[in-house]
């Protein structure tokens, strides 16, 4: 199989909320919650658009005190390291007014709410938009912040992997035509998890080069071992894009 970066619907609402919060003028509130269960592609998202337009792409490590966090900020600026909290900040603050970059903060489901507020102090005195990407948690854990919660101007839930994307993923990335009735029968028992249909989408490759064919249907994705006990699918996702409130 072919390594290919899919745009999924997700994806492409992600891709217009960042362009909405580049054009926040200096000084209004411009961050952005991007959340979803984990294979949802979020990942993928951040380190194809931190790659594509220049973005900072900061991956949340475990049990990170404050001046870490900032170090590993300030090291994916400009390479440096500061030995304290308030010198990370204004390193930080400098390189930004230098070059404007998004930050892209992934895993942010794992920062306290105090790592949080430090990367709220980043944005406040850089005016730079910050997009904090993570798991479902993330979603709720920041709304009932409200001082961090009005600053939130974009969100986007990264919902279940889509018949039509799938389609489109085996076609990319392994050649092979699946149709819509394959396509929803992958989705169903995958739930939507990108890493899911990439092994369902391996098998299909296979089977297809063993019978000598390019289209896959829904026999054949009968015929893929079952998932282990406990896998089901997963409810579809609602919301996405910009949220109104203060700003």
């Amino acid at each position: 199989m072919k390594p290919v970066f899919v745009e999924t619907a997700s994806v492409q609402a992600g891709r217009a909320s960042v362009a909405r919060l580049e054009d926040t003028r200096m000084g209004q509130p411009g961050i952005g919650v991007f959340w979803g269960r984990s294979g949802r592609g979020k990942t993928e998202f951040a380190r194809e658009l931190a790659a594509r337009t220049g973005a900072v792409y900061l991956r949340v490590l475990e049990d990170w005190s404050p001046r870490a966090m900032l170090a590993a900020l300030c090291s994916e600026l400009n390479g440096s390291e500061p030995a304290t909290v308030d010198r990370c900040k204004r390193t930080a603050c400098e390189a930004l007014d230098a070059a404007r970059r998004v930050i892209l903060v992934d895993e942010a489901d794992r920062l306290s709410v105090g790592l949080v507020e430090h990367l709220r102090d980043i944005h406040d005195l850089s005016g730079i938009p910050i997009v904090l990407i993570g798991e479902e948690i993330l979603f709720p854990t920041l709304n009932a912040r409200r001082r961090l919660w009005s600053r939130v101007t974009e969100t986007v839930e990264f919902g279940p992997i889509g018949p039509e994307d799938i389609m489109l993923f085996a076609m990319k990335t392994a050649s092979i035509r699946v149709d819509a009735d394959a396509a929803r029968a992958i989705a169903s028992r995958s739930g939507g998890d990108f890493r899911l249909i990439w092994q369902d989408v391996h098998a299909l490759e296979g089977m297809a080069r063993a019978n000598r064919v390019d289209a896959v249907d829904a026999s054949m994705v009968e015929a893929i071992p079952a998932r282990r006990a406990g896998s089901r699918a997963l409810p579809s996702a609602g919301r996405k894009g910009a949220r109104n409130g203060p700003r």
